[in-house]
């Protein structure tokens, strides 16, 4: 017993055994060993992660650095506090004080374990963060405010076609793409040909061809879908996802649905050949709004 024994904590508290554990080497080595391991295990987890092994080898990697460290910092404690045995009066005075038997002092310990311990911990977690971080992929940048089209670059229909003006029958549409990224969904385009009815504010009429034919994005500015009906009688345009509604003859401007923004027009135009070109990419965000 220590001298511990004799030093009541509270005058209402009777301390019956206090047995302080001895310093164990053999705790210690665990200790440190734990550590060790924990370290070695966060270096392999960082660089199984890089090397793209598979999940069976990085998941192990993490789970036994994390079972380590747990380990070591169970087995640090261990020792570190006395076993006390005490008894407290059921009714105590009312000037006793408040401090509680939970608030002993810590025994004195080598330093080196809890630095080995913190040291582990450091490493495993710079593993974790420093190898996670990466593999999230690259910034996006400007991806999501640009799509593939270009001054000059032709519309194509899905089979890779460059398309003409004459090619979209009076009334009729067509989804095309830009020459070169097929099926890259942000950059779909409707082509509609809306006969002579005549367009009106905000339609960019410098951006219609032949006074009648019009391109938008055919991504639905509420939630992405695809829009591709088309009703010739009102010249509307549809996405069948939650029925939003576009005035293909007056700027794509919604009018009816849960959209609130109309679909970006492409600047449209034609080349020495005939072809139908972007005369650059949409000024407006395409798609649902974010930020």
């Amino acid at each position: 017993m220590s001298g511990h024994e004799s030093e009541p904590r509270r005058p209402d508290l009777t301390i019956v055994s206090e047995e302080t554990p001895p310093p164990s080497e053999a705790n210690d080595a665990l200790v440190i060993g734990s550590a060790i391991i924990a370290a070695l295990a966060g270096v392999g987890f960082a660089v199984a992660l890089a090397l793209g092994t598979s999940l069976a080898v990085y998941g192990s990697a993490l789970a036994i650095g994390l079972l380590a460290l747990g380990f070591g910092v169970r087995r640090y404690f261990s020792d570190l506090f006395p076993d006390i045995e005490a008894v407290e009066p059921r009714h105590p005075e009312p000037d006793a004080s408040e401090e509680a038997v939970s608030a002993i002092e810590p025994l004195e310990r080598r330093s080196l374990l809890r630095n080995a311990l913190i040291g582990a911990g450091g490493i495993l977690g710079l593993g974790i963060v420093g190898s996670t971080v990466p593999s999230l992929g690259p910034a996006p940048g400007d991806t999501l405010t640009r799509t593939a089209w270009r001054r000059g670059t032709r519309l194509v229909t899905t089979d890779g076609e460059p398309i003409r003006a004459d090619n979209v029958a009076s009334g009729g549409v067509a989804t095309v793409w830009p020459e070169g990224a097929i099926d890259n969904e942000i950059s779909a385009v409707i082509l509609v040909r809306v006969g002579d009815v005549g367009f009106a504010p905000p339609t960019n009429l410098d951006w219609v061809v032949n006074g009648e034919l019009v391109a938008y994005s055919k991504v639905c500015t509420h939630a992405g879908c695809p829009v591709g009906l088309f009703r010739e009688q009102d010249n509307a345009l549809f996405c069948p996802c939650h029925q939003s509604t576009f005035d293909a003859v007056r700027g794509a401007i919604p009018t009816f649905g849960p959209t609130a923004r109309a679909l970006p027009q492409l600047p449209l135009g034609t080349n020495a050949e005939g072809f139908l070109i972007a005369l650059g990419d949409f000024k407006e965000l395409v798609g649902p709004a974010y930020g």
